[in-house]
């Protein structure tokens, strides 16, 4: 089975400097890296939305473990989504209550469909040394930055 590490970055967050990356791991040798730099006014979110997204998209009908450090895309994908769907993408706020659009609606949608039953989506800790999540840190960096990894 494939394991792919994702990443996004931004800065100054949100802002205009965003990049993506995903590295693809078969039996611990890396096959594949992809990154990407932002177009316009992006986030962080919209930045690791789109690594995953990305990753789903290279992988096609492969089966895959995907890892993140962003626990917003786990939590998302793992379980919120489904309601936020079912709720016509919006979410209830903390603070006053009241229904709100979900943010970054239109990624979250396609990201629901690529992602099917198929594909495992796990939280790793970032900047922990991690191989595939420290390669695809440096390459998400490096997009962002509009240099080469």
């Amino acid at each position: 089975m494939l394991n792919i590490y994702t990443d996004g970055s931004c800065w100054p967050n949100p802002g205009t400097e965003g990049g993506w990356s995903f590295v693809v791991y078969d039996q611990g040798r890396e096959v594949a890296a992809r990154s990407g730099k932002a177009e316009g006014f992006t986030s962080n979110n919209r930045m690791e939305m789109t690594a995953m997204l990305r990753a789903l998209m290279w992988l096609g009908d492969r089966h895959a473990t995907l890892h993140t450090d962003s626990q917003l895309v786990v939590y998302g994908l793992n379980s919120w989504a489904r309601k936020w769907m079912r709720n016509g993408w919006m979410r209830k706020d903390k603070v006053t209550k009241q229904m709100v659009p979900v943010l970054n609606a239109d990624l979250w949608e396609v990201l629901m469909v690529a992602r099917m039953a198929q594909h495992r989506v796990v939280w790793v800790k970032g900047h922990a040394g991690i191989l595939g999540n420290v390669r695809a840190d440096a390459l998400a960096e490096a997009a962002r930055m509009g240099v080469a990894a």
